[in-house]
């Protein structure tokens, strides 16, 4: 029996440092030539893989479901699963792709621009792919976006409500772009939903955070919404509860929704309540954003225990 199952997308990152400054948001490159990067390092990521390891080290036992190429990167990212004590054999090996890619610029004072290559992520299309009697053996599904069909998404939250599992999501662009109205049927079936205010505002066409929150939860699930440097919110149809950041020196914010959505849950999965679900979230989000990698500063259980 696992106490969670994340189900999404797993890459091999890297981390190109370069120098420079912002101009009005942008980053500007001039065509043809050549950039000068101050630090290269790589990493594993994706959605799936980032909440997994955190799942594994706040101590619960974790799978995972996402889908691998047939190459020297999934090799990696298995290895690394393994080492981190998270059970693998939901893994789908695609050998006709690559496993999936991201180059992440960053730097000093701004905020990351990712180009990803989906590769065999976007290729997790099939039902007879995925080992569906052992997905059954699971108190929660994480779900991230994992690129897929949406009739494979619909098809794991349906079995979800069948085996009577519980689903925390965050959907993902292409699935906020289809609105509200038709994400409403997997929101009815989703215990927790995750979403940073930009897409609450995306989906919900609300202003507010409390507006937001409250329209999304007219669908039933309890709803965070991550705000930044602002802090959380959380309602559950009954309470608003609201959470403050502390002043960090960010240095990567990569994977820092990754390991807020996994810490709340985790708090969540071990029975306590929306307020110390917020405090582990942030606390573990800003343990991440203050080193470079979506995993090399996640909280483990020891650390994690005077937060809740």
């Amino acid at each position: 029996m696992f106490d969670v199952v994340s189900i999404g997308n797993a890459t091999q990152d890297v981390f190109i440092e370069i120098p420079g400054k912002k101009n009005k948001g942008c980053i500007i490159l001039p065509c043809g030539s050549k950039q000068e990067a101050k630090s290269i390092f790589y990493a594993t990521g994706g959605g799936a893989t980032n909440s997994a390891v955190s799942f594994s080290r706040l101590g619960l036992k974790t799978g995972i479901l996402a889908a691998l190429g047939k190459d020297e990167t999934a090799e990696t990212i298995l290895k690394e699963l393994k080492r981190e004590k998270i059970d693998v054999s939901l893994i789908v090996k695609l050998p006709k792709f690559n496993t999936a890619y991201s180059a992440i610029v960053t730097g000093k004072g701004y905020d990351r621009i990712i180009f990803t290559y989906g590769g065999a992520t976007t290729h997790l299309k099939k039902e007879s792919h995925i080992n569906w009697r052992k997905l059954g053996k699971a108190k929660w599904f994480y779900v991230s976006s994992f690129h897929s069909k949406a009739s494979l998404l619909r098809k794991i939250f349906s079995f979800a409500k069948k085996k009577g599992v519980k689903i925390a999501w965050t959907p993902g662009k292409s699935e906020i772009a289809q609105g509200l109205k038709k994400l409403g049927p997997l929101l009815k079936k989703a215990d927790l939903v995750f979403l940073n205010g930009e897409e609450a505002k995306l989906l919900t066409k609300k202003k507010g955070a409390v507006d937001m929150l409250k329209a999304l939860q007219k669908f039933g699930p309890t709803t965070v919404i991550t705000l930044g440097s602002k802090g959380s919110k959380a309602f559950d149809g009954e309470k608003i509860y609201t959470e403050k950041t502390r002043k960090i020196r960010v240095k990567d914010s990569t994977g820092a929704g990754d390991a807020f959505n996994s810490g709340f849950l985790t708090a969540i999965i071990r029975g306590k309540g929306i307020g110390k679900a917020l405090t582990l979230g942030t606390r573990n989000a800003e343990a991440v954003l203050v080193e470079m990698g979506a995993k090399n500063n996640l909280l483990t259980k020891k650390r994690a225990k005077k937060y809740t």
